[in-house]
């Protein structure tokens, strides 16, 4: 469990020295690129300890999921995918939908709540959820310009393909077999 909470402190820390006003000072030391290298290096770092510290921890159920929410998550993350994409392109959605990149981490987080019971998986989408809700309403919202439909629809294909994609490759990144 040392690992697993190591590795989410320490992808938390990195992400809290812009949230927490600190990246200024970080920059006016080592720069821009110096700043997101340190993100970068800890945010992989934090990534690496927590799929480590996750497959050294034995199940520990802290509930039982309620039954329909394993259909529940699979129904929503196409959602919560669409969301992720819409946050780094300039959409229509992300303009009615603020921090919409943050908006889907939360929904993926709240999501895998739902359809997981044990600590472990409590741990990491407490965390990422967590911060991702923190960030979302600590944010402005961004002012942007209406889009053209089809960037809509070029987001909405490129999400439903990161859905599929995870959906495929669920067990190979997150060593996590989906049941059913």
């Amino acid at each position: 469990m040392t690992l697993l909470i190591l590795g989410c402190a320490l992808f938390l820390g990195s992400h809290f020295i812009g949230a927490w006003g600190y990246r200024p000072r970080v920059e006016a030391a080592a720069g821009h690129h110096g700043y997101m290298g340190l993100v970068t290096f800890g945010s992989i770092a934090g990534i690496i300890l927590i799929v480590f510290g996750y497959k050294q921890m034995e199940a520990q159920f802290l509930w039982l999921p309620f039954a329909p929410s394993y259909e529940l998550a699979l129904y929503l993350m196409p959602l919560s995918a669409i969301l992720l994409v819409a946050g780094n392109m300039p959409c229509n959605i992300s303009r009615f939908v603020p921090h919409s990149m943050l908006t889907g981490i939360a929904l993926w987080a709240a999501l895998h709540l739902l359809a997981n019971g044990d600590l472990a998986s409590t741990i990491i989408f407490v965390t990422f959820g967590g911060y991702a809700l923190y960030r979302r309403f600590s944010l402005a919202p961004k002012v942007q310009e209406p889009q053209p439909i089809y960037r809509d629809a070029i987001v909405v294909v490129i999400g439903l393909a990161v859905y599929w994609a995870m959906l495929r490759f669920h067990e190979t990144l997150s060593g996590v077999a989906l049941e059913g």
